[in-house]
């Protein structure tokens, strides 16, 4: 919890405020903002806090493994019903402990000023070219008056929303309910909707966990209570969290045997982020059965699309931007991550090229695509060869090699590979280390973000080589740390509920 004031006070001096945000002439934001030596310390602050939430959950990461080991080592002979009270009672705590804890740290960043990104400010943007009856798929933020004032980063200016009609019609009521409040307001409405959506994506991750017979605890760890979550979807108030929430609702339902209900809900995540049209052939999958013949899926495959698609469509005729939001599913693609697999090979197959005297720049492009096109085929193979294998891991196969092949990978499209892996069963060492050190690079990615300085602090680089060197630093000695404590100390089965057999999949 201190970790999450530390940030939640650091970004009073280094959080992005709008240029027309009447909290700039506070008297202590003022101070804060225009004297280098706060700067820096407000900085220092944000990235000690995210050392010692990192540290926290490491910590209590352990300490399920330790009470894990326990369990499996208790070797008392006892009923079978005795059996399931034992181990009721011991997952009771850890994961009372891991939902106190995501609490107690997500709360204090509630009141952060945004920071590890600015898309709450285009999503105010959104709201408002919805407000003034603009499609937001077809017009730029800079058609909108006075767009720049709002903090909108200026990559938004020509670009057309990536985002669903379900998502930017939430982005106009909220604007038009605080018309005539600061831009904070809507600004913290859309911080609540993103802890909302995590508040729904624990509560369902929680019930498949159960579903299937994983640890409870073990899941939210890594659902809920990550430092990278906190970031993402409290801090910097992505609508991922929203999106992921509908998500795996939609495939609790299925598993439920109500899958009508299952692609209503991944048909509202459609209508947040597109990108979850991913999950909707899985449901098909669950609604026909692991054992069922094509006949039968592809009647199950044509009910979703139906169900989902449809009332999508309905949805934005309703509001007048039609089908937009198919379009809206290249947006990301017309930027590149500079570590993203697909972007580092499609930079070297330019350099190729333009060492042998074709255009670098076509080529890299070309190659990107054809590489976005390769992830959409495994995808695809994947969906329809693979079919009986478990649908948690088959979603999660899916968003990865979707991921894999991008251009772009944004720290919080790592948190959707961690939750399904997490849905799918980390019960191996191997696999911890695969989501604890994942954490920490987009951590690290996040961090290393612009914070908002003034002019004259922008090219100090004194600022972001603390920050950084901090950051570097603090980071390796946490997983240093961790390594040597998991070491020779855990075997390779630690995460798996010792007295729960995985349920099979009806």
């Amino acid at each position: 919890m201190v970790g999450s004031v530390s940030i939640a006070v650091g970004s009073l001096g280094v959080g992005w405020l709008s240029p027309a945000s009447s909290i700039q002439s506070w008297l202590l934001i003022d101070l804060l903002r225009n004297t280098r030596g706060a700067v820096a310390i407000c900085g220092i602050l944000v990235v000690g806090g995210a050392l010692l939430l990192l540290a926290a959950w490491l910590a209590l990461g352990v300490s399920l493994l330790r009470t894990r080991q326990g369990a499996a080592d208790a070797t008392t002979p006892k009923t079978e019903s005795a059996t399931d009270a034992a181990t009721a009672s011991k997952q009771a705590s850890p994961l009372r402990q891991v939902v106190t804890s995501a609490i107690a740290w997500g709360i204090p960043l509630l009141v952060t000023v945004p920071m590890f990104s600015r898309d709450m400010f285009a999503y105010v943007g959104q709201g408002r070219l919805m407000a003034a009856g603009m499609n937001p798929y077809t017009t730029g933020m800079a058609d909108l008056p006075g767009w720049f004032a709002l903090g909108v980063d200026p990559l938004w200016a020509d670009t057309q929303t990536p985002y669903g009609p379900v998502f930017v019609w939430l982005s106009k009521l909220t604007v038009m309910a605080t018309d005539a409040l600061p831009t904070e307001v809507p600004i913290f409405i859309f911080r609540l909707l993103a802890a909302g959506g995590l508040a729904m994506l624990a509560y369902y991750a929680w019930r498949i966990a159960r579903l299937r017979g994983l640890n409870e605890a073990g899941v939210l760890w890594i659902v809920a209570a990550s430092p990278l979550v906190l970031m993402n979807f409290v801090v910097a108030g992505h609508n991922d969290g929203l999106m992921l929430g509908f998500i795996v609702g939609g495939v609790y339902y299925a598993l439920k045997d109500r899958p009508i209900l299952g692609t209503i809900f991944v048909a509202v995540a459609i209508g947040v982020k597109p990108i979850a049209l991913i999950a909707l052939p899985i449901i098909g999958l669950i609604w026909a059965g692991q054992n069922a013949g094509w006949g039968a899926i592809i009647k199950r495959w044509l009910a979703v699309a139906s169900i989902a698609l449809g009332g999508i469509a309905v949805l934005g005729w309703g509001l007048g931007i039609g089908i937009g939001w198919v379009s809206a599913l290249a947006t990301p693609v017309t930027i590149s991550s500079w570590y993203a697999p697909a972007n580092i090979l499609g930079i070297s197959v330019g350099g190729l090229a333009n060492g042998v005297g074709l255009s670098g720049d076509i080529t890299q492009e070309v190659f990107k695509l054809g590489m976005l096109g390769l992830g959409c085929t495994a995808a695809a193979y994947l969906v329809i060869a693979k079919r009986r294998v478990d649908p948690l891991w088959l979603l999660a196969g899916c968003f990865a090699v979707i991921m894999l092949s991008s251009p772009v990978l944004h720290p919080w499209y790592g948190i959707w590979l961690l939750t399904f892996f997490a849905l799918a069963g980390v019960d191996r060492l191997w696999r911890i280390r695969v989501v604890v050190y994942s954490t920490a690079f987009f951590m690290l990615i996040g961090l290393a973000e612009p914070f908002d300085l003034i002019p004259r602090f922008d090219h100090d680089t004194m600022i972001p080589v603390a920050v950084i060197g901090t950051a570097l630093i603090g980071f390796a000695a946490i997983l240093i740390g961790t390594e040597l404590t998991l070491k020779n100390r855990f075997p390779a089965r630690v995460l798996a509920a010792p007295a729960l057999r995985t349920r099979a999949l009806r």
